[in-house]
């Protein structure tokens, strides 16, 4: 399943939203979206770490959403999951587009990895309804972002 179709199934799957959390709705739709824009047919190791930084403050908005109660568990949940998924997904472009010596893009992948990873735990989280254990897969979240943004550096390309 391709990036695109599991943004096309989120943007179905997640409309309408309750009372005021319309507007954050759309607001996660719109940086899934952006993300999207960054593909290509021959998606470059550095647009996959544009899109995972792109799912992975996805996620963290719809985290501070639910912990607020702005945002209904169903729709966090389905979100976080296709977070997942997203980042999954940028996870196998990159290891396919790359050789496996390159040490820098190793680091890469296996931050995108633990993105993908707390995504998952915080999707399960909000599934079971524990802000404990959402709160732990947020650090997680902002743990890994920070490790693929230095790692990022890395892999952006010299002018």
């Amino acid at each position: 399943m391709s990036v695109r179709d599991i943004a096309g199934r989120v943007i179905t799957a997640q409309l309408p939203c309750k009372d005021g959390s319309y507007r954050l709705c759309r607001l996660c739709l719109l940086s899934i979206m952006l993300a999207l824009e960054a593909c290509s047919s021959a998606e470059r190791p550095e647009q996959q770490v544009k899109i995972a930084a792109s799912a992975s403050q996805t996620a963290t908005m719809v985290l501070d959403a639910w912990a607020a109660r702005a945002v209904p568990s169903h729709y966090a949940s389905a979100t976080l999951q296709s977070t997942a998924e997203i980042l999954a997904e940028a996870g196998r472009q990159m290891q396919s587009d790359i050789s496996a010596q390159l040490s820098t893009e190793g680091a890469v992948m296996t931050a995108i990895g633990r993105l993908s990873a707390a995504a998952r735990h915080a999707q399960a989280g909000v599934a079971a309804d524990n802000p404990r254990r959402v709160s732990e897969a947020r650090q997680e979240l902002k743990a890994a972002a920070s490790d693929l943004a230095a790692r990022a550096r890395l892999v952006a390309p010299k002018p």
